[in-house]
Parts: C-alpha cells; sequence; structure tokens
C-alpha cells in the first residue's frame, strides 16, 4: 500500500513539474482533538510529518482553575506515522468520511476527531459505521493517543 501511494505520488510530481505548475503543497501537521466534557479536560495533539508530536491540555469551559499544563513532545514510532499519515490521505475529504452517531452522556460525553488541510473528520468516537478509512482513523488516533499521558 505505501509503494503505491509513493509511486502515485511520484507520478504527481513529475505531472506537475511537466505542466509548470507549482506542486501542490502538503499539510505540515494533522491535528487529534478531544473536546473534553464537563468532568475531564480535552486535549489536542499536533503531529508534524517530521514525527514530532505535541499533546496540549485544554481548560474545561466551566473550570474554576486557571492552570494550564505543559505541553508534553513525544517522537512517533515511524510505523505509526507512516500508516497514520497513509490512512489520513487514503480518508480524503475528511468530510466525505460518514456522520456515524450515537447516543452520549451530558456529562461524560466528548468528541475526538482528526484535523488536517482545514478538513475536519467526523466524530471517531461514535465508531466506522463500517467504513474502513474511518476504521483505520480510529485506530491510528487511539495508538497515538496511547503514547500520551491524557488524564
Amino acid at each position: 500500500m505505501l509503494r503505491r501511494l509513493a509511486i502515485i505520488g511520484l507520478m504527481a510530481v513529475e505531472i506537475s513539474r511537466l505542466s509548470g505548475a507549482p506542486p501542490a503543497a502538503e499539510p505540515d501537521t494533522a491535528t487529534i482533538l478531544d473536546s473534553g466534557s464537563t468532568n475531564r479536560p480535552g486535549f489536542r495533539i499536533v503531529v508534524e510529518h517530521s514525527g514530532g508530536a505535541e499533546l496540549t491540555s485544554t481548560t474545561r469551559k466551566l473550570s474554576t482553575s486557571q492552570e494550564q499544563s505543559k505541553p508534553i513532545r513525544r517522537i512517533l514510532p515511524r510505523a505509526t506515522l507512516e500508516r497514520f499519515h497513509a490512512d489520513l490521505n487514503a480518508a480524503k475529504p475528511l468530510t466525505s468520511l460518514p456522520e456515524v452517531h450515537c447516543m452520549k452522556s451530558a456529562s461524560f460525553g466528548s468528541t475526538l476527531t482528526v484535523e488536517c488541510g482545514g478538513e475536519q473528520s467526523p466524530d471517531l468516537r461514535c465508531g466506522d459505521g463500517g467504513n474502513v478509512a474511518m476504521r483505520n482513523l480510529i485506530r491510528d488516533a487511539n495508538e497515538i493517543i496511547a503514547l500520551f499521558p491524557t488524564n
């Protein structure tokens, strides 16, 4: 799969070069967003193409504490990074992924989405709805989240 993506990418660069058009800019980052809930803060993990990733906690809207935690940086395993970016590219446009709806607690419910290139996925916490691209994004996001302390 990665080999096919690499070949397709090289073909696109060559076609662009021959046509005189500048190559399309690929976003430098993708972001995994957890909205949090009334009972716990959310977080944002920015994943860079270089393999660096940074988790920042988001404050609770109703929290009286103004204490902001320091960002936590990690270097993602190469296999995780490559699979995440390949699955993210395969899922584009993210807006075409199915909206799966599910019941959530008003106090404990939260959303999990992935943003990249100005697009945002549907809520990944409601399952994949039988969609392989969604299933892969859910797996990848959860694998990256597991590399950070998020409590």
